[in-house]
């Protein structure tokens, strides 16, 4: 099944611009994307995040960023939803905190949020590397969930 997608990308001059993203999920995931002048790029995977991880060392060199979820620096996709979505769902991420967070690859992301594959990578690994907690929030529901259910129960 093949998808064709708008896609935004950053310029090397910091102008935006508007680039069409082919998909192609079949049995070897592809991606292909066009700039408005004609250049074209293409790239393969084990998933689609992989692919979009290609097409964007491809584009790199050149200035171009992708402006989606896929290239947020702080996003990345868990094995789990890697062999479920094929690399479409991701989860943002926070140090020292557990992924809860989900964002589909190709939505929209801010300038100031996406970067290399490199950076996306590295921030990746500090943060499987540091301690995950939850939030303090969710430490708080869940002890009145436990509280509620032992007065209940009186």
């Amino acid at each position: 099944m093949a998808t064709d997608l708008p896609m935004s990308v950053m310029g090397p001059d910091g102008v935006e611009e508007s680039w069409w993203l082919f998909l192609e999920d079949c049995e070897v995931p592809g991606i292909a994307l066009r700039s408005p002048d004609g250049m074209a790029w293409s790239a393969d995977g084990d998933d689609i995040f992989d692919a979009l991880s290609h097409i964007r060392l491809q584009i790199e060199p050149l200035g171009y960023q992708l402006l989606c979820n896929g290239a947020r620096i702080d996003a990345y996709p868990s094995g789990l939803s890697r062999d479920m979505s094929g690399g479409t769902v991701l989860y943002v991420l926070k140090l020292g905190r557990a992924a809860q967070q989900r964002v589909s690859i190709f939505d929209r992301a801010a300038p100031a949020s996406v970067g290399t594959v490199a950076a996306q990578r590295e921030f990746f690994e500090s943060w499987l590397a540091g301690p995950k907690r939850w939030p303090l929030t969710d430490r708080a529901r869940n002890a009145l969930a436990d509280l509620w259910v032992r007065l209940r129960n009186r």
